[in-house]
């Protein structure tokens, strides 16, 4: 991708990737994403309406004022009134937000909702809603309630609720060594764990309500309901009052020792708060309603300024802010902020083609944080929170247009193609490429690693509420069993040019490949999934110099929190694909040490690489073939080895199912290194995990440098035995035809595809030799740096440019005089080809012709 257009993409270095110890998660204070909650099941849609009653009846005997009963009177349309732009002096804050109070002939004493909240929280005149407003509102209310009850049942667990009531003090308060309240500066910046209070009041909420699992005897409880009050009293007479803190904590504006429950990053109190408040509903207090208005406004009002240390609101955070703002609409009966919640959320639902944007991309990919990949946390959370709403919004006045669903089909269709499956514990996971720091997390800590975390029955209720088929196709793929990690059986290559991501499946596994123009993670990561275990719960004990896939000045870049962000020093980099097989390619330049040069380009055909000459300075450099789990025997060149070994002339490398054939240059075989053994891990120094130390047995292999000149190896997954790989690689015909600074070619004979990439801004000529003598050479030209397939078979040409800098592209095809002809070519011995490439969103994006003869 573009280092013009991308100037402002940082990717954090692998001590921020590795998170929480050195940057916080940037999501919304107020609001944000918490991620050991997501909802992972759905409930039927039953004892989930509020009930309306001040007293602490069961919601199962009293009548709810947001059912939205069809046949409502209009007479309770006309009592129904909306106070909008209210000013609170609340606390000492005055502000103008949205507000309601509701009167209804269903309830004449529901408190008023005098509320106070930002100075930027929108303020516009309500509507009185209509007869069929309030049908609407009734039904999304009691979905939603759904939804929240269902995500807590399937995470959380209603047996902790006499135990939380025994130890809740009288002050509203649980023991500091069961929350940690720590606030202010001195707080942990990520998921907070003051946070967990409202965590409980949520869970024992659902509990009263009903319709939380194994909670029945809670239902309606008086006790229960005290308590709740009781511990939400505490916080909200606790909150800070100094809107600055919001997003300035710690700063002049809002210094460390100012009071209140505040964190200097963000947090997801606002979503709590909004769904407790939304199931207690008409039972809350005058002062209760009071506090959940000006938490949940708060929030809401950051929609449209520049928030500090973040800017402004984007991507999932939306979603997030916009399920906040809904809950209080529900609540309240607010026609015109629940609209709005809507329309924030129907804009953000589409393609966004700005380069790094956040967002739906035109691929697939998901973008967070200035555009960052980052489908298996924020996508996954987005995807969540856009289920949820469109799901409660069926048959409604606020259900999603043609552009809402077409884009969230679209993040759908590229997601599976980033989910794999552990066929040991049967658990879809994202791959490690789309999880950015989440890495940091082992699975039981229920982070992102932990699993998909969305629901597949969600995705089928909203597939045939949408009669989508390819939502379908979606719940088809992830729902077919497998013995082996490429879940749903997918075939082929995908490249996702807006994210410099390429992966390719096939019988048996899966590989893939991160290339953006920045550091560690982004330099070439690869990943190789057989059983889908390889790679799980070792990031605090492997070597975070030899990430897999990737080309390292070893040791060269400080590990340390003074050096997480770095833009791209190059503008090449992406790939083109024609949905079976690929090219991914990158220039590279260390942007710390400005030493390590290098070009690389990766094949989809057996996985095969080539790399470009490197240029470094003293520190040893290293092309990692891969890092992960050690199982079973290690052969090199058909002999066991046993603990770390070196070879300065090895040819095969087998391990784990997954072969390596190295490539000799005219500079010879690169040496290689063998590690296995036991590597002690402490996930505390990699990021804020609380589970224990581990202790885990791994294999590390990587080519040492000795040169400048190329490196070469060819992969080959899913060979079940070294015998069979041995078997494969003889029979595989795969030439590599040149490689160094200018062009690198290959020919996979196997499938007569010629794969070409020209790093030349003035592209380049390369001549493809004929696989026998009796075949015809083929020479392919092109006027610009570009990446290009020519499949003799089908006469398929594709093309992309990497650097997403031209809008035209020439190329050439000559056939030599002598030999058999490759197909298609009729009488003629040249072609030449004018491609028009992609521009905007679509940049980088491959493009394809045929060639004419039949």
């Amino acid at each position: 991708m573009a280092h013009s257009n991308r100037a402002i993409h940082t990717v954090f270095i692998y001590t921020l990737l590795l998170a929480s110890l050195c940057l916080a998660d940037h999501t919304i204070r107020g609001l944000g994403h918490y991620d050991h909650h997501h909802r992972l099941a759905r409930l039927d849609a039953s004892n989930n309406t509020s009930s309306t009653s001040k007293s602490h009846a069961s919601p199962s005997q009293v009548h709810t004022a947001t059912s939205g009963d069809s046949n409502t009177s209009s007479d309770a349309v006309q009592t129904t009134t909306a106070y909008m732009s209210q000013t609170s002096g609340t606390q000492g804050v005055s502000t103008k937000s949205f507000a309601a109070t509701i009167v209804s002939t269903a309830s004449s004493s529901l408190p008023s909702s005098s509320v106070a909240t930002s100075a930027n929280a929108p303020s516009s005149t309500s509507q009185i809603p209509t007869k069929a407003d309030i049908t609407d509102i009734g039904t999304i209310s009691q979905r939603r309630i759904t939804d929240i009850i269902g995500a807590l049942s399937a995470q959380s667990s209603a047996g902790s609720i006499p135990g939380w009531l025994s130890t809740l003090g009288a002050n509203g308060m649980w023991p500091a060594s069961e929350v940690n309240y720590t606030a202010g500066c001195a707080a942990q910046r990520a998921n907070w764990p003051a946070q967990t209070h409202w965590h409980r009041i949520t869970i024992m909420a659902a509990a009263w309500h009903g319709g939380l699992t194994n909670a029945t005897s809670f239902v309606g409880s008086d006790a229960l309901r005290s308590a709740i009050s009781s511990a939400v009293g505490y916080w909200f007479s606790n909150d800070f009052t100094d809107d600055t803190c919001l997003d300035s904590g710690g700063l002049p504006s809002c210094p460390c020792g100012t009071p209140g429950l505040w964190n200097p990053n963000w947090f997801s109190n606002a979503k709590y708060v909004g769904q407790t408040c939304l199931m207690l509903n008409s039972t809350l207090l005058p002062s209760e309603v009071d506090g959940c208005s000006r938490m949940i406004l708060r929030a809401y009002g950051t929609f449209d300024r520049y928030i500090n240390g973040l800017g402004y609101i984007t991507g999932a955070n939306t979603l997030d802010m916009a399920q906040v703002g809904l809950d209080q609409g529900l609540r309240a009966m607010n026609i015109s902020l629940i609209t709005d919640a809507y329309a924030r959320v129907h804009a953000e639902v589409v393609i966004h083609q700005t380069v790094s944007s956040d967002g739906i991309r035109p691929d697939g990919s998901f973008g967070q944080h200035v555009g960052i990949l980052y489908n298996g946390n924020y996508g996954k959370d987005y995807l969540n929170a856009d289920l949820d709403l469109e799901t409660e919004a069926g048959d409604t006045q606020f259900a999603a247009e043609i552009a809402s669903k077409e884009a969230l089909a679209t993040l759908l269709q590229g997601d599976l193609w980033m989910i794999y499956r552990n066929v040991i514990t049967d658990v879809l996971h994202w791959d490690f490429s789309v999880l950015g720091r989440f890495i940091s997390f082992p699975v039981a800590d229920k982070q992102a690693t932990g699993s998909i975390n969305f629901n597949i029955s969600e995705v089928q209720q909203l597939a045939n509420q949408w009669q989508s088929d390819a939502l379908l196709e979606v719940v088809d793929s992830l729902q077919t069993n497998t013995s082996d990690a490429n879940s749903g059986s997918i075939v082929g290559n995908r490249m996702f040019y807006a994210n410099d991501y390429m992966v390719q499946r096939g019988s048996g596994y899966i590989t893939t490949v991160k290339i953006p123009l920045e550091f560690t993670f982004s330099d070439g990561t690869v990943y190789t999934y057989l059983q889908g275990n390889e790679y799980e719960d070792i990031a605090a004990a492997w070597d975070w110099n030899l990430i897999p896939g990737t080309t390292t000045d070893y040791a060269a870049t400080p590990l340390n929190c003074n050096h997480t962000s770095w833009t791209g020093v190059q503008e090449f980099v992406g790939g083109v694909s024609d949905g079976e097989v690929g090219i991914a390619a990158m220039r590279y330049t260390n942007p710390y040490t400005g030493s390590l040069r290098l070009a690389e380009a990766w094949s989809s055909r057996k996985t095969c690489h080539d790399r470009g000459p490197a240029i470094w300075t003293n520190a040893p450099v290293y092309s990692v073939l891969d890092q992960k789990r050690h199982v079973g025997d290690v052969y090199v060149d058909g002999s066991k080895v046993h603990g770390s070994s070196n070879f300065t002339s090895a040819n095969l490398l087998w391990h784990g199912g997954v072969g390596y054939a190295l490539h000799s240059s005219p500079l010879g075989t690169p040496g290689l290194s063998v590690e296995t053994g036991a590597k002690f891990g402490n996930w505390k120094t990699i990021g804020i995990s609380a589970q224990p130390n581990i202790t885990i047995d791994l294999f590390a292999a990587y080519l040492t440098h000795s040169s400048q000149g190329p490196v070469a190896y060819s992969v080959f997954p899913a060979t079940a035995s070294h015998e069979a790989f041995q078997h494969k690689q003889i029979q595989t015909q795969i030439r590599t035809v040149w490689n160094d600074a200018e062009i690198s070619a290959i020919m996979d004979d196997d499938h007569s595809t010629a794969m070409v990439v020209f790093w030349d801004a003035l592209g380049g000529s390369v001549t493809i030799p004929g696989q026998s003598i009796l075949d015809a050479p083929v020479t392919i030209t092109a006027d610009g740096n570009s990446a290009i397939m020519y499949h003799y078979k089908t006469g398929n040409i594709t093309v992309s440019d990497p650097s997403q800098t031209l809008t035209e592209l020439q190329v050439a095809l000559h056939v030599g005089l002598l030999g058999k002809k490759p197909p298609h070519w009729g009488w003629e011995f040249a072609k030449t080809f004018t491609f028009d490439l992609p521009t905007s969103g679509s940049s980088g994006s491959s493009v394809s012709q045929l060639l004419s003869n039949p």
